[in-house]
């Protein structure tokens, strides 16, 4: 029978790859929004300005993909500490991504300085992160985590076994049922 906790370490190493290509095509997606946004559509996209003293500045797929990056490794901090803290890790990765995606669309709907299309072209770049982090990273996550598998149990990353009381002696008032 596999160690438990060489199994949960083999499967964590088995998600990184797959949550690092995620993060690449999160960049990837922003970056062909623009792309499109810029050649085919033939705009210039500006980030909208906010108070009077800032004026709309002039967007370049670079800062777009530096963006879209630090967008994904926050999704992916994120989700760590999801994974290490709720009972139902997917569940809570889904809720949290698309309530930080809806908060998100604020920066693009709000502002000045913006055309009508650099408005949509700004949100369909939001949209296009969210819709490659979100079930990308879901997938990668477990549906449920045991109360064996709570790490603030030893202070380390490997799940703790669970203690059962034998069947001839009954549980002490409080202890293990």
């Amino acid at each position: 029978m596999p160690d438990h906790s060489t199994t949960l370490r083999a499967a964590r190493r088995h998600r990184s790859p797959a949550r690092l290509a995620a993060a690449a095509g999160a960049i990837a997606a922003a970056v062909a929004v623009w792309l499109i946004a810029r050649y085919a559509a033939g705009m210039h996209l500006h980030t909208p300005g906010f108070g009077s003293a800032q004026r709309p500045a002039s967007l370049a797929p670079g800062f777009v993909a530096v963006l879209a990056a630090v967008a994904s490794l926050l999704a992916w901090a994120a989700l760590a500490l999801i994974e290490r803290t709720s009972r139902r890790p997917r569940r809570a990765w889904i809720i949290t991504g698309i309530a930080v995606l809806a908060v998100s669309l604020s920066a693009p709907l709000s502002g000045h300085g913006l055309t009508g299309t650099g408005r949509v072209a700004l949100v369909c770049m939001h949209l296009a992160v969210g819709a490659v982090l979100i079930p990308a990273f879901a997938l990668t996550t477990r549906r449920w985590r045991s109360a064996d598998d709570d790490p603030a149990k030893t202070g380390d990353d490997t799940p703790v076994q669970a203690q059962r009381q034998p069947a001839d002696r009954p549980a002490a008032p409080g202890g293990n049922r």
